[in-house]
């Protein structure tokens, strides 16, 4: 069927349905019902070659084993402090599911993430994705609640302009503009804000000025790379508006993001496995010297991380794509002066976001 210029079919995507919208310019997205997820972008360079620029799987195989890629993320997105949250005055627990074992993580161990949504192609929704001719794609996302419940809903997609296996080295060469003068100050050990909105002026998180991801640019970050909020700058916490602007130079590909939520989490993508780490096992020491910390060993055995393969059976490593993520800030439901994230009864939660590509030609300025 079509929906003015834009052509949609459906297929099978393992268990689960998958919906192709292709516009008027051939450019195409692929959207699969589990997780309400964006399986592919297909968008075109200044040659106008077709790439699909979204890391993920084609099978559901991929998709069931590692979480997040492409998802709708909900119904609070990132992190809430040790599984706990306060809320009139009531002190709930909540799953325990991120790495370090002691918060709540993207919706906790069951989220919507990782359940099958009921698709459709009709106007009533939940989350609604559009697919525009000057390639925008539109995601609307609304929800009610019969109780009042904190709410962060969001999409989560790792991209990487000069094609989704591309790799580190082309992600390096990308250049990151944000509209932000302020981020949410994080504890390097949690990973958590500690509540101070702090100035980016003369930090790593200044990217107010089109800013290179180099190596050098990511060794700075703490961690070793971006995973962090920023405050979008805006007169009100919720209008709609310009998120941030990436280039990759060499395609002149570029996406600009746009939303009516307060924080963006900037994210290189440093939790996929690291091919410059090496992990040491079966050791056996001899004697250990705590005065030089020299350490003696009859059996060494090095193992390279192993990567994740996605489409095409190519290896997603670490810093292969980055994901910019509109969303109110982390851990809000526990932070006063944070935007608040309750959604009460009678109410309706609205998160408009687009993802608006475009092709920037080499008598062009960024």
């Amino acid at each position: 069927m079509s929906c003015g210029n834009i052509l949609i079919t459906e297929d099978g995507f393992g268990f689960v349905p998958r919906y192709t919208l292709t516009n008027k310019h051939k450019a195409i997205v692929r959207l699969i019902s589990w997780g309400a997820s964006i399986q592919s972008i297909k968008i075109p360079n200044r040659d106008g070659k077709l790439v699909d620029v979204v890391l993920g799987f084609d099978d559901m195989e991929g998709y069931l084993k590692d979480r997040y890629m492409g998802s709708i993320i909900g119904r609070v997105a990132n992190r809430i402090s040790d599984g706990l949250m306060s809320l009139n005055n009531v002190i709930y627990p909540l799953s325990i599911n991120d790495e370090t074992g002691k918060d709540h993580f993207n919706g906790g161990v069951v989220a919507f993430d990782n359940v099958n949504w009921q698709s459709q192609i009709v106007n009533n929704r939940v989350v609604k994705y559009t697919w525009t001719d000057d390639n925008q794609l539109h995601i609307n996302i609304r929800a009610t609640a019969t109780k009042s419940t904190p709410v962060n809903v969001t999409s989560y997609c790792l991209f990487n302009l000069a094609g989704h296996g591309a790799g580190p080295k082309e992600l390096r060469k990308h250049v990151l503009t944000v509209n932000a003068d302020n981020w949410t100050f994080t504890d390097v050990q949690n990973k958590l804000p500690t509540g101070v909105i702090s100035p980016v002026d003369c930090t790593v998180y200044e990217l107010r000025l089109p800013t290179q991801l180099n190596r050098r640019r990511l060794f700075k970050v703490p961690g070793g790379g971006y995973n962090h909020n920023l405050c979008i700058n805006s007169p009100n916490y919720w209008c709609y508006r310009f998120h941030a602007r990436i280039l990759h130079p060499a395609s002149g590909r570029f996406l600009e993001v746009y939303s009516n939520h307060p924080g963006l989490q900037v994210s290189t993508a440093n939790e996929l496995p690291d091919p410059e780490r090496v992990n040491i096992c079966n050791l056996q020491a001899d004697s250990f010297l705590t005065v030089n910390m020299k350490l003696k060993t009859t059996e060494i055995e090095i193992r390279k991380s192993e990567a994740i393969y996605g489409k095409g059976g190519l290896p997603y490593y670490r810093h292969g794509g980055f994901a910019l993520t509109p969303q109110n800030y982390p851990n809000a439901v526990n932070i006063e002066h944070f935007p608040s994230c309750v959604l009460h009864p009678g109410k309706v939660y609205i998160h408009d976001m687009t993802y608006k590509f475009g092709v920037l030609f080499e008598d062009e300025n960024f």
